[in-house]
Order: C-alpha cells, then structure tokens, then sequence
C-alpha cells in the first residue's frame, strides 16, 4: 500500500524537524531540565510542523528509555512502537473540528482525573483548538489552568485570533515560521535522494514555489509530480506542465514589455500566457517576485530567496538599470492592491489585464523628483494663497502634467 510522502517523512524525532531551530531548542532544553508546561500552544500556517512537534514532544516525555540527559525518544520502546502504530492509549488526539462542544470538553476534564495506565503523563493534543464553541473553552479554562500533575495539553492551530484571551495567557506559546523556498528545495532534495529520484534544482524550485511555505504542500505536490517521472527522473518541463506554469522567459518577457510601457505587446503576450491554462493568481505573482528582484538589485541589497534561472535573472538586472525605485514602488502597490482585487472578481484573467493596463499608464507618469528637476529648470512664482502665474506655455503644461500625476500636492 503507498504512503503519500508526508506521512512517510513525517519526523520521528528534534532532529529531523526543519525550519523551526528555536522552537526546538526551547522545547529540547525543557526536555532536560524537566521544564515542559502542562498547556502548550503551537501556532503557525498549515504544514509547518505544529501537529509534529506535539506529537514528538509527547513521544518524548512518555519515551520508557530516555535517559534524563537525553531529549530525543528512543523509537524501540513500547511506547515509542505504539505511536508509530497510533494506539497510544494515554496519549489521545483530539480534532477540535468535529469535537467543538461543551460535552466534548466535559469527557476530556472527566478522563483527566485518572492517571495513565503506563507512564508518567496522560497527553492530550488538541488540533485547530480555536474551533471549540466559547462554552468549550470556559469549559477548559479551570482545568487548563490548573491541570492534574499527570496531565499535559499540547495543542495547535492556524487561526491564534479565535481563541479567547483568557486561553492563551494559561499557556506556553510558539509561533512557528513558514519556509523559504531555499530551504524548502533543500528539503525536497534530501527526499528525492533517498527515493532514489534525479530532479534538478529548477524543478525543485518551481515546487518550492508553489508550496507557499509550508513543507507538507512541497511534499503533496511532489507526490503528485511523480506520478508522470519517467524512469526515476524529474524535469523542469515536468513540473511545469503539471502545475500549469509558464516558463519564466515568458514572464520575464511580459515584464520587460510592461515597464516599458508597450501596451499592445504587453496585452497580447499576457493573453498568450493566460491562453496555456497559466492562472490570473499565478502571473500576478511571479509579477510580484519580479518586482522584489529588480528592487533589491537596483538598491545593491542581496536577494534571500532564489527561484529564478541564470538567464531570467540576467533579462531582470538589466531592466533594473532602467528602473527608479519610485516607479518600482509605484508598480508594487499596484500589484498589491491588484492582489486584493482578484480574491473578490470572478473574471481574474480579465482583472489582471485591467490591471496591466493601469500599469502601463501609470509607467508614463514622471516621478517626483523627476518632477521636482524639470519644476526647477522651468521656474514658477506661485503665490501664498496657490494661484500659479505661469511664466510660459511650457511652463503651465508641465504644472497641468503634475497636477494630474500628483492629485493633492500642494505647491507653494
């Protein structure tokens, strides 16, 4: 029977767990000195690793043969082989998604007050915790907060704004971060290796990408790339067809076409693009990527995640040569609220391409400081009270030009 990836790679001890450094450094000292809270909190997006650490932090602490100075669990146990099996008995997981009500919570205070069968502690994980009902959680509070010796509460969610204030000053919480996309090519790497796979690092990338930081997606979607690897062997090609990406030549190209205000091309290889099953969200974003990227390399700053190929990142630094970072700041915003926009817009290609075109419109406007050379070779005399006395022609339809540019701008 096949295993999906994420639960074959799921971590088995610290040592595994990637991306979390402090959360596992806080929780390995704990361990050692005996310190870990009755109540725990992991907080963070999906597949980040807060259901893991939960259950590894109970294998832990109800692993028969650690010794004090150790704080991994030994996996040969008892205990340990039942987790690997799930039928744990003490150590019992609950989904506060289908378990929302006050009853749920009045069985797990009931089973609190006998101690576990084997073992020191009875662990109670609770996932998406901030599903409960609010009479659930006042239900929770006074045994949250003054639990049984023998009792521990390790829980998780994605949603840490849901759960009321009294909840979470009773317990230990953790913030765990999303991936980067080097770090999450890393991971998949080490993967494919033990599976004996060969993929290259654009192909990894490219699923990187996608997984949005979070590194059960990298694995889902790799799960799902395999199944067209011909012989073991992983394209970029691949993966591109699969996951309905355009390369980024293309998009690189409707970039280049876009900040030089060429309205027509711009349209037509946007349509082209949109016309390969390549989704709205999808162009918007790597619009997005491209916009950081010749930002940070038109400010001389180093770029943390790289995604882009040798010859992309070459079309995109000499653009950068022709960009100011006002009409790059300019163009972000856009994109941003853009963003917003197709979330609520049924027609996301046509938006986008609306979009695109308030882009290009707005690349022809001069920037300030632009603005503020030409203001100065042509010299105004505006009086206090803002009535300008045009000295030229010229002058007055430079002033026209920046008033629409600038709407709001006071000139004195």
């Amino acid at each position: 029977m096949y295993t999906p990836l994420s639960n074959k790679y799921r971590p088995q001890k610290f040592a595994d767990i990637v991306g979390q450094d402090i959360v596992v450094k806080i929780l390995t000292k704990a361990i050692l000195k005996d310190r870990v809270g009755h109540s725990i909190l992991f907080t963070g997006t999906r597949g980040v690793g807060k259901t893991t650490l939960a259950r590894l932090l109970a294998k832990t602490l109800r692993c028969e043969n650690r010794q004090p100075n150790e704080y991994e669990p030994c996996g040969k146990c008892e205990s340990c082989l039942n987790f690997s099996k799930d039928s744990q008995i003490d150590v019992i997981e609950i989904d506060a998604a289908s378990n929302t009500g006050v009853d749920d919570v009045r069985e797990i205070i009931e089973s609190c007050r006998y101690k576990p069968t084997t073992g020191k502690y009875k662990i109670f994980i609770i996932d998406e915790v901030h599903m409960l009902s609010k009479s659930a959680f006042n239900a929770l509070l006074k045994t949250l907060e003054e639990p049984p010796e023998h009792v521990k509460f390790f829980m998780a969610t994605t949603e840490i704004y849901k759960i009321p204030e009294t909840i979470l000053s009773r317990t230990l919480r953790f913030d765990l971060k999303n991936a980067d996309s080097i770090l999450i090519s890393q991971y998949l790497s080490t993967i494919c290796n033990r599976e004996n796979i060969s993929v290259g690092a654009e192909a990894l990338s490219l699923v990187a990408r996608f997984a949005n930081g979070s590194y059960r997606d990298s694995l889902s979607i790799m799960d799902q790339i395999l199944n067209v690897a011909d012989n073991n062997t992983l394209t970029a090609k691949q993966v591109r067809e699969i996951l309905c990406v355009s390369d980024d030549t293309d998009l690189v190209e409707l970039f280049s076409l876009i900040v030089s205000s060429n309205l027509k091309d711009s349209i037509e290889k946007y349509r082209e693009i949109i016309s390969n099953e390549i989704s709205a969200k999808t162009v918007l974003a790597r619009l997005m990527d491209f916009v950081y990227f010749v930002t940070c390399a038109k400010s001389n700053l180093s770029i943390p995640d790289k995604t882009l190929s040798e010859e992309s990142e070459d079309k995109l630094r000499k653009i950068s040569k022709d960009m100011t970072l006002s009409s790059l700041s300019r163009i972000w915003q856009m994109l941003v609220k853009g963003a917003d926009e197709l979330k609520i817009c049924d027609r996301q290609e046509v938006a986008l391409e609306m979009l695109l075109i308030r882009i290009i419109y707005a690349s022809h406007l001069p920037d300030l400081e632009g603005f503020l050379k030409k203001l100065k070779a042509n010299s105004f005399s505006v009086s206090e009270d803002r009535d300008i006395k045009s000295q030229s022609g010229d002058s007055q339809s430079l002033l026209d030009e920046a008033m629409k540019a600038f709407p709001g701008a006071k000139l004195k």
